[in-house]
């Protein structure tokens, strides 16, 4: 009897520091996870927003798109045209076949460089984005970033 009641409490023990560790220290999928779960009808769309902003991010589009008929189209069209690579590969194209860049320019090719996996061009890009405007901050914390 005493055996039994020295496992439970362990167990006990166990499972409580279990969700809270949950609750604490869990990462942006779990947290997302437990919002969509949420019995409030806000904080559980929230959720599913997050969830599939998420997936969109790490290209996970087939997970995404089971989410997207329960989210507002508005919110998803805007964020859809910044990750989709179809829309980035059109965006890269249009700045690639414009004569004159600015550094907003080069730092625009720099992020859907960056999305598309496109690394060894993104960091070029960023360094002729410092050529042309040395002085400007981002650009000058970007360009230190990647030299170092």
């Amino acid at each position: 009897m005493k055996f039994k009641l020295i496992i439970l409490v362990t167990l006990l023990f166990l499972i409580s520091l279990n969700i809270y560790s949950l609750k604490k220290y869990s990462d942006i999928y779990t947290q997302s996870k437990i919002q969509l779960s949420n019995l409030k009808g806000s904080v559980s769309y929230l959720g599913r927003l997050e969830l599939w902003q998420l997936l969109v991010q790490n290209n996970d589009w087939d997970n995404a798109a089971s989410l997207e008929s329960k989210l507002n189209p508005e919110q998803v069209d805007n964020y859809k045209l910044s990750y989709m690579p179809q829309q980035l590969q059109i965006k890269l194209s249009q700045l690639n076949n414009q004569e004159i860049k600015t550094s907003n320019d080069y730092l625009q090719l720099a992020q859907i460089q960056s999305i598309l996996g496109m690394s060894s061009q993104a960091i070029e890009s960023i360094k002729k984005a410092h050529q042309l405007d040395p002085i400007r901050s981002d650009i000058d914390r970007l360009f230190y970033q990647i030299t170092q």
